[in-house]
């Protein structure tokens, strides 16, 4: 049996050695070991049916090692970031993150390790839908009544959400109408959330010239006049205007005053334009200011200084 030559076998190992340590360093040295970090979209998996979850963010961070061949290749997709959500409950859950890489890359670390999300029930349930309006119909005309087809919509969403509405809105414009309005209205007002079925109504809206009627005209009149002069009569041109409301607050109108017109310290007629003063909110007045003309006639003892009146400009 032939005798084995330690010395010989020995320099064999050590010449592998330093081979093996050349080519390791020739290797780190051409093809070293580094870090990335990626921004790798998170799915959610396991979504007990008639849940909603949201909160979830759209990626996580993700810092990997491998060496500079494998590294300069790759992109966010060929990673796979997820949570498992097949045990989530109603409320505030804190799923972990997992992260599958490719052969031969180290995942060191994931930034959220763990993300917020919040789980509801999906609940379903049908509300009114009720209609404003946008601007003013044209001068004399008043909104009478709105119709929605349908009147009633069929929401969907997370039962936190869905619980807390009680009517849906559709607004209409109805700026400058003298007539009726129709529109299909895409409903307002819901969380992004919460669906509506349908989401688009019509509504038509009745607009209608506004009742009116003749009612006189009071003049109001402030102040004295100078002193050995009285206030023989008050006139009023026209002595009546036009009132335009809706029914119920028209039948309260008798009559309609102007603004003061203030005769202070006057010696001799006093003309004026004056504005009307509306008796109430949604009121038209044809005309919107009258002529007052306060006549003047001196006490016994003080004869007229002039018997022309005084045009005066109202401030």
């Amino acid at each position: 049996m032939p005798r084995l030559n330690w010395r010989n076998f020995s320099l064999q190992i050590l010449s592998l050695l330093m081979a093996l340590i050349l080519w390791v360093y020739v290797t780190n040295e051409q093809n070293p070991i580094e870090e990335r970090t990626f921004n790798v979209p998170l799915q959610g998996r396991g979504i007990p049916e008639g849940f909603q979850v949201t909160g979830l963010p759209s990626t996580v961070s993700v810092q990997v090692q491998g060496s500079r061949s494998q590294l300069v290749t790759l992109t966010p997709g060929d990673f796979q970031a997820a949570v498992d959500l097949s045990g989530i409950a109603r409320g505030e859950n804190e799923p972990a993150v997992t992260v599958n890489a490719p052969p031969g890359i180290r995942v060191l670390r994931v930034l959220p390790p763990r993300v917020r999300v919040h789980a509801d029930r999906i609940v379903e349930k049908e509300v009114p839908v009720e209609v404003t309006f946008k601007g003013q119909p044209a001068a004399g005309y008043s909104v009478q009544a709105a119709t929605v087809d349908p009147p009633l919509v069929h929401l969907k969403g997370p039962e936190r959400l869905v619980k807390t509405i009680g009517r849906v809105t559709a607004s209409v414009n109805v700026q400058g109408a003298s007539g009726a309005v129709e529109r299909s209205v895409t409903l307002t007002g819901l969380p992004g959330e919460v669906s509506a079925f349908p989401p688009v109504v019509k509504v038509v809206v009745s607009i209608l010239a506004l009742p009116a009627r003749e009612v006189p005209v009071e003049p109001r009149v402030r102040g004295t006049p100078a002193d050995g002069y009285r206030v023989e009569e008050v006139l009023v041109e026209p002595g009546s205007v036009q009132v335009l409301a809706p029914a119920p607050v028209l039948e309260g109108v008798q009559r309609v005053s102007t603004a003061p017109l203030d005769i202070n310290g006057a010696s001799q007629d006093v003309v004026r334009r004056v504005s009307l003063v509306a008796p109430g909110s949604g009121i038209i007045l044809r005309p919107r200011e009258v002529q007052v003309t306060v006549r003047l006639s001196p006490l016994p003892e003080n004869p007229p200084a002039s018997t022309e009146p005084e045009e005066q400009k109202q401030d």
